[in-house]
């Protein structure tokens, strides 16, 4: 027995679901701005489509008449809200869109005008149509010949086909100014959202003309419209989703890949000086533990900073690159073979072999995150080559020979990982 995807409250359950995460993730941001209309529209919307998509399951439908006392009471419910989420859908692509203005303004109140004439419409004429027998699934080619319960379909199948057709050519103007990566992705989920409406109220259209012309094509509404609306709804529900929470994934997944970077040079400071926080936690987050951990690594920078030296790191990175290795890589030893320099002249102060630096300073803290990550990166991949750089800038300097004095080994000699 084949599945009736129609008849089944699963079908239903997952874009009101989807609707209602879309409307969890965007709730910090409405409790703390709600006077932002861009929130206010969003907020509207996912509501809306939350609460069409928990009544339209046919038990559902059926307890909305029984709860009234008025057969079909739940197509009023379930057709007013649908409009008035077509209404919100557009209000938000508006909003969204232009910037503020007396134009937008303008247009988003005739959309609310607009949409609520449809509504009392819909009001209207289920009130002056008979429609005492009860039609929980097709209730639109039942009544396709009914006085004013014709118009009442026929009212909402076109207030929905105009709001697919209005939004889609806005979302098709828009998608070629749009520059940002997520926004773009949910444009395009919204684009494919309305396509599938399109194919909903085609079907419907069908449908009905089918019982006008006295042909049974009752199929195309009650089983083919339905998965096409439930497909529409949950990729509506994905682009806001996308939209919203792919940003703040996006930089946690930044935040926490940078995290990772810093490990290894973290571990070198701590070797200097203990962090003040604990640079790791399950409680705190992404950014937070990068900030501790940055902090416990600038930390030790700080004091090793009287030790380091611009013209040795310099000099490191002049061999290493005529070694063969790559810019950031060679940035990288030069760093690291400087910083161990500086931690061993920071636990033996008088240490004639090891003394301070003989150049002007140049305090770690100073420089981008970027050359941190290239120290840490070859802190993890590359310690061969620091100790061997670091033996040839000690012999270096303890005979005073000066730059790049010595011959350095190419980094596929014992290094294999330099090319990385």
């Amino acid at each position: 027995m084949s599945w009736d995807i129609s008849g089944s409250w699963i079908s239903y359950a997952v874009p009101a679901v989807l609707f209602a995460v879309a409307f969890v993730i965007k709730l910090p941001l409405l409790r703390r701005a709600w006077q932002d209309p861009i929130l206010r529209a969003t907020a509207v919307l996912l509501a809306i489509g939350t609460l069409v998509f928990v009544s339209l399951p046919p038990a559902n439908l059926h307890r909305i008449n029984v709860l009234t006392g008025v057969p079909n009471f739940a197509a009023v419910w379930v057709y007013s809200l649908a409009t008035a989420y077509c209404g919100a859908c557009l209000w938000l692509i508006i909003t969204w869109r232009e910037p503020p203005s007396a134009t937008r303004r303008r247009r988003t109140r005739q959309v609310g005008l607009a949409y609520a004439a449809v509504i009392a419409g819909l009001c209207v004429t289920f009130l002056l149509a008979d429609h005492s027998v009860e039609r929980l699934r097709d209730l639109d080619t039942y009544y396709a010949r009914t006085p004013w319960m014709r118009e009442f379909i026929l009212l909402y199948v076109i207030a929905h086909t105009a709001s697919a057709l209005v939004a889609a050519g806005m979302l098709r103007a828009w998608y070629r100014e749009v520059a940002d990566a997520w926004l773009r992705r949910a444009v395009i989920f919204l684009q494919e959202a309305y396509a599938l409406g399109l194919l909903f109220d085609v079907a419907k259209f069908a449908a009905i003309a089918g019982r006008w012309s006295g042909r049974d094509w009752d199929w195309l509404s009650t089983h083919a419209a339905p998965p096409f609306a439930i497909a529409e709804a949950g990729l509506v529900a994905v682009a806001f989703i996308v939209g919203q929470a792919g940003p703040v994934l996006a930089e946690r997944r930044r935040l926490v890949r940078e995290h990772r970077r810093l490990k290894p040079l973290w571990q070198t400071m701590l070797t200097i000086t203990p962090p003040a926080a604990p640079a790791t936690g399950r409680v705190s987050g992404a950014a937070l533990r990068l900030e501790l951990r940055r902090a416990a690594i600038n930390d030790g920078l700080l004091k090793l900073g009287p030790y380091l030296s611009a013209s040795r790191r310099e000099r490191i990175r002049s061999a290493a690159l005529e070694a063969g290795y790559p810019e950031q890589v060679a940035r990288g030893i030069a760093g690291a073979v400087d910083l161990r320099f500086a931690a061993v002249a920071l636990h033996a102060p008088d240490d004639p072999e090891h003394p301070h630096a003989d150049d002007e300073l140049c305090v770690f803290p100073c420089v981008p995150d970027s050359e941190l990550q290239n120290v840490s990166h070859v802190l993890r991949n590359h310690e061969a080559a620091i100790d061997r750089f670091h033996r040839q800038a000690l012999a270096a300097e303890g005979s005073g020979a000066g730059a790049g004095a010595g011959v350095v080994e190419g980094p596929g000699a014992r290094d294999p990982g330099a090319s990385a």
